[in-house]
């Protein structure tokens, strides 16, 4: 097992062809002139390490022991010999380093103090040797041949700086939910406003980012919930970017996750949105999509607080989004679990609601 700070190679340059410059592989187009010339700052970082594999799937891990496991070898049984596994450990307490050792002539492992995710994530973007970097979450499986639909999709694309698929939900009572439609890709612009609305989602662990993007994009370290989704807008909108209509991921719905989420999303929600929304960040023409933007947040907060049962949390976020939005009346769905949520409260109240936090 590697030592703290230290790389266990999961294979050698000897026995795997590098990808070299010209190499199927031609330059990113993007990002915007303006996104360059206000983030120069992130050009200026410390070049990454030299490419070695087409893939870098790296799992970002915090006190997931008794799932991490799983996660690994989803990775590992892919086809082809062009990827590396990186597990980056965020501090855990738990059996997480014990774990990840029963593959360490496999996989590379790399420990620090307590960061959060966005910092996890960026150390594994320093780390890696991969020209397209996949973030898998620590308690999520990668579907069997993910790694071969992203290799035909960046043969037939490989100016895209973004390629993602689909995926679906396992809840723990083993019910499978289904992800949304695959979209169809329009223009940088379309594309994030479709984002930003959810006309469509990207989950990690089925999007394959060319590294080169993160030379200028990278995940915001003070937010730790939904820090993916700055990035996820940013890319869109200024980077070519292609969705595939396979399925690549099995996202594990336990309640320990939706319990973490829910308690998060309170503290990041208003950070999300400034982050997102950020002058420095944006071309001025993308900011005055801000209040989309939050209104279809606060309608999904206020879902999820409907669902965990905290019903006056749901309501007070739905009439955030009406303040903002007040088109939002007319999402019957919204409206109706508004005034659903004052019965299950009122019933929560008498001991019949058991799933209430009332």
């Amino acid at each position: 097992m590697t030592g703290q700070g230290t790389r266990n190679p999961l294979r050698t340059a000897g026995n795997v062809a590098p990808h070299v410059p010209g190499d199927v592989h031609s330059p990113l187009k993007g990002p915007s002139r303006l996104w360059v010339a206000r983030n120069a700052d992130a050009l200026r970082r410390k070049p990454a390490a030299p490419k070695t594999f087409l893939f870098s799937i790296i799992i970002p891990a915090y006190n997931y022991g008794r799932f991490v496991g799983r996660a690994i070898e989803s990775a590992l049984e892919q086809d082809g010999e062009d990827f590396e596994v990186l597990v980056i450990d965020d501090g855990s307490t738990d059996d997480t380093r014990q774990v990840v050792a029963r593959y360490e002539d496999r996989v590379s492992y790399f420990h620090h103090a307590n960061r959060g995710q966005s910092a996890t994530r960026n150390r594994g973007i320093d780390l890696a040797h991969g020209r397209y970097l996949i973030f898998l979450d620590a308690d999520d499986r990668l579907l069997p041949e993910a790694l071969s639909h992203l290799r035909g999709a960046i043969e037939e694309d490989p100016e895209a700086g973004m390629i993602f698929g689909q995926h679906f939900a396992v809840c723990e009572q083993g019910i499978r939910v289904p992800g949304r439609l695959h979209p169809v890709m329009r223009t940088p612009m379309e594309n994030f406003v479709d984002f930003l609305d959810r006309r469509f989602g990207i989950c990690n662990g089925t999007a394959a980012v060319r590294r080169d993007v993160f030379d200028v994009v990278r995940y915001p370290e003070h937010i730790r919930n939904g820090e993916d989704l700055p990035v996820f807008a940013a890319t869109l909108l200024h980077f070519p970017c292609r969705s595939i209509n396979e399925t690549l991921l099995e996202v594990n719905a336990h309640d320990g996750r939706v319990r973490r989420n829910i308690d998060a999303i309170r503290q990041t929600a208003e950070q999300v949105i400034d982050e997102l929304f950020d002058p420095a960040h944006l071309p001025e023409e993308a900011l005055r999509y801000r209040n989309l933007f939050a209104a279809r947040k606060y309608l999904s907060m206020a879902r999820s607080f409907y669902r965990s049962g905290h019903y006056a949390d749901s309501r007070r976020y739905y009439r955030k989004a009406v303040a903002v939005q007040w088109r939002r009346l007319l999402n019957t769905t919204a409206t109706a679990r508004y005034f659903k949520s004052y019965i299950r409260q009122a019933l929560a109240l008498l001991g019949l609601d058991p799933q209430s936090h009332v």
